[in-house]
């Protein structure tokens, strides 16, 4: 099972991950629920304890909904979270470069290390920063869900910005008359 947050980096999964099961994959979409990704997660694997379950979330979306790992490391809820760490709110970022002029307001993250927080709510906690490294940490972390226990894999990424999904959020509104009117 996978749930993914918002945001450009983990919205991406959405179009390449495939599930041969029902109930597998668990997305915010376009709905803008930032911070959705680890709590959905949590509640799949308290209904399906037996299968793998894996969040992806942004940093920015993480600072909102971390504190669950109390929760896991309390209940032995044991999930694995991919938190992809570039130390910003890239998404939003990118609007700024597009309709903003680069004028950055509030975008810019300075974050802990999450996996020095996990280990601190007593769940397990590791940083990847070599790609060559990605595969061995999400099998041991899947491995260690068996046991009840968390696992933070801290991704760390560049700051590079993609485009948008929803390029119309900071168009210019139509009147309703006017469309209206056009429908008419």
């Amino acid at each position: 099972m996978v749930s993914t947050d918002i945001g450009n980096i983990c919205s991406v999964a959405n179009s390449y991950l495939r599930f041969e099961k029902p109930r597998s994959m668990f997305a915010a979409m376009s709905f803008g629920n930032c911070g959705y990704a680890f709590p959905v997660i949590c509640g799949a694997k308290v209904a399906s304890p037996g299968r793998p379950a894996f969040a992806y979330v942004g940093d920015g979306a993480w600072g909102i909904s971390f504190n669950e790992l109390l929760t896991c490391a309390r209940e032995r809820i044991g999930v694995t979270v991919v938190v992809f760490n570039n130390s910003q709110w890239g998404a939003e970022k990118k609007n700024h470069v597009d309709f903003y002029s680069r004028r950055y307001q509030g975008v810019n993250l300075e974050n802990p290390s999450w996996a020095a927080v996990a280990r601190a709510f007593g769940c397990e906690g590791v940083t990847v920063e070599r790609t060559a490294d990605i595969a061995a940490a999400l099998r041991d972390a899947a491995r260690a869900q068996s046991d009840g226990k968390t696992t933070v894999l801290e991704m760390m990424v560049t700051q590079e910005l993609g485009d948008p999904f929803r390029r119309d959020a900071l168009s210019k509104p139509v009147r309703y008359l006017a469309k209206y009117r056009q429908y008419s």
